[in-house]
């Protein structure tokens, strides 16, 4: 699109999957938490992941990865993690997904 001076104006997208739903499946699929709301305080309550990391590609990887056949899985856990690092990295997925576009971008 040419801008007031004639110069171009560029947009890029980049598709995240599953980021809101992702807290559903906590609370409906696993039932580790009750609301949504409840995800804030759980995480809270860890110092950090402890190596739990959740990749929610339920439906695949979106942007910049575009791969329809990855599966969702949560990676690194040991007897010691509680549902509290499960919610920190689900949370936490949604905001490397984003960083991933904006690096592509």
């Amino acid at each position: 699109q040419l801008g007031e001076g004639g110069e171009v104006t560029y947009a890029l997208e980049g598709s995240v999957s599953h980021a809101g739903s992702t807290i559903q499946w906590l609370r409906d699929s696993l039932q580790i938490i009750k609301d949504a709301a409840e995800c804030e305080s759980l995480a809270s309550e860890t110092n950090g992941n402890e190596g739990v990391y959740v990749v929610p590609a339920f439906a695949g990887l979106f942007a910049p990865h575009w791969r329809p056949d990855a599966r969702a899985c949560i990676v690194g856990m040991t007897q010691s993690h509680t549902k509290h690092h499960i919610v920190r990295g689900a949370l936490e997925a949604t905001s490397y997904q984003a960083r991933e576009v904006f690096e592509a971008i």
